[in-house]
């Protein structure tokens, strides 16, 4: 499967001439959501199939060659996705992340600045600096920076069965969830395009509860869309994505998460990368996978998925893009490791990005660098059968089953023999 979720760079000259209004988009904004006190933190109906602990080890560099390079550089984390985390409100245990290791380094003057949070609450690791050539006057500065990351991950195959209506809670419409995830049109959402209006009514029946609709939805848009891997890597939105009935990963979330939003179904797309796209994998202790990209290559497979709101059941995780031959409505697997939720972040001085990949940094007009990114995943343990293990226990079974019977067969007939043999007298 090939993604449009890549590699992001943002060339830009630092022009003071560039004005966005950055108090609707500022970094330090963020809503803190509160822990609440139910035991299930507003969480349940799901059903933890298949879990797999990884090591990722992160590593960044970046050499500056020519020019002067003021270099801005915002990388964001594998958020800890847990129902009693602060920051993922009402989020089953997708991701389970401890960050064990995380240095940044530089020449100085070098700011850094770890662990801020934008207003979806993903956190980030942001840092600034500007590198000049290396020269003999200044062969003891060399002219790079350095990002490294050790994580352990659990990734956890979640699955929602069960939900009757009676399960399912009532909306509030003045939850900030509203406001970040639902009531507002903006730039690939188009939720007050009358075209998408009418499309999401026609497919949904008005006492449809919540999760039927989002199935309904979830089935459209995986039904009707082609799947296209070469579009460019510029994202489309979910009006072109119905116009054209094709996307990548990309406008099958977009347009998922649009429709489903039109009937005020709180809903977001989720970035990150794939630890492959061939959903019939089994990770098992000691496999491993290494992941490159510089600014001429990537092989990183990057992706885009579904999670919508329901109260008293949490954000549920769907993949239009993977429905094609397995399930993928309300439920997620093992192979997905989550960078952002939300869309159109901020990057500074002044910009925004529609979605968030790693590397992301900017430079100034002129500069020459190279860089490495490296990720490399290693499986620590799994609790994943692989579908051989599976077709040889029973086979296995089988192969002793008729064995059984046919030597209970064999017996009883020599048996029976005996009765009617005469008797020689």
């Amino acid at each position: 499967m090939r993604v449009k979720l890549t590699l992001l760079i943002v060339s830009i000259l630092f022009l003071p001439s560039i004005q966005i209004p950055i108090a609707s988009i500022s970094p330090n904004f963020s809503y803190n959501y509160p822990l609440i006190s139910s035991p299930d933190y507003g969480v349940s109906n799901y059903n933890i199939a298949h879990s797999v602990k990884y090591q990722v080890d992160i590593n960044f560099t970046l050499t500056h060659k020519a020019g002067i390079g003021s270099y801005i550089f915002k990388f964001a984390r594998l958020d800890n996705r847990i129902p009693n985390s602060t920051f993922t409100k009402f989020t089953p245990p997708y991701q389970e992340s401890i960050l064990l290791y995380n240095e940044i380094k530089g020449p100085k003057p070098i700011s850094i600045r770890k662990g801020h949070l934008d207003k979806f609450n993903n956190t980030y690791d942001s840092f600034n600096a500007t590198l000049l050539p290396l020269s003999p006057i200044l062969s003891n500065i060399i002219p790079k920076v350095t990002l490294s990351q050790k994580y352990v991950i659990e990734l956890n195959a979640i699955e929602f069965q069960g939900i009757e209506d009676t399960d399912i809670g009532s909306y509030d419409p003045s939850d900030k969830i509203f406001e970040l995830y639902c009531n507002n049109p903006e730039q690939y959402y188009e939720r007050d395009d009358l075209t998408l209006i009418s499309l999401s009514n026609n497919i949904v029946n008005f006492d449809d509860n919540p999760i039927e609709k989002a199935e309904k939805i979830f089935n459209w848009v995986s039904d009707n869309l082609d799947y296209n891997g070469n579009l460019s890597s510029q994202e489309k939105g979910a009006l072109w994505a119905y116009n054209n009935l094709e996307g990548d990963c990309s406008e099958y979330s977009s347009l998922t998460v649009t429709l489903l939003r039109i009937q005020n179904i709180p809903a977001r797309k989720v970035t990150g990368f794939l630890l492959s796209n061939d959903p019939g994998i089994h990770p098992k202790s000691g496999d491993t996978w290494t992941f490159h990209a510089s600014e001429s290559t990537s092989n990183i497979i990057g992706h885009a998925w579904v999670e919508y709101y329901i109260p008293n059941i949490g954000w549920i995780a769907c993949d239009p893009t993977w429905n094609s031959g397995s399930n993928y409505f309300n439920r997620i697997d093992f192979l997905r490791f989550n960078l952002n939720v939300g869309a159109n972040f901020f990057f500074p001085p002044s910009s925004t990005v529609s979605e968030y990949l790693n590397p992301l940094f900017s430079h100034s007009l002129g500069a020459s660098y190279e860089y490495d990114y490296n990720i490399k995943v290693s499986v620590i343990e799994s609790n994943v059968t692989s579908l051989n293990s599976d077709i040889q226990f029973i086979f296995i079974v089988i192969v002793i089953g008729v064995i059984c019977v046919i030597g209970t067969l064999i017996f009883l007939s020599k048996r029976n023999r005996r009765r009617v043999e005469p008797r020689i007298i």
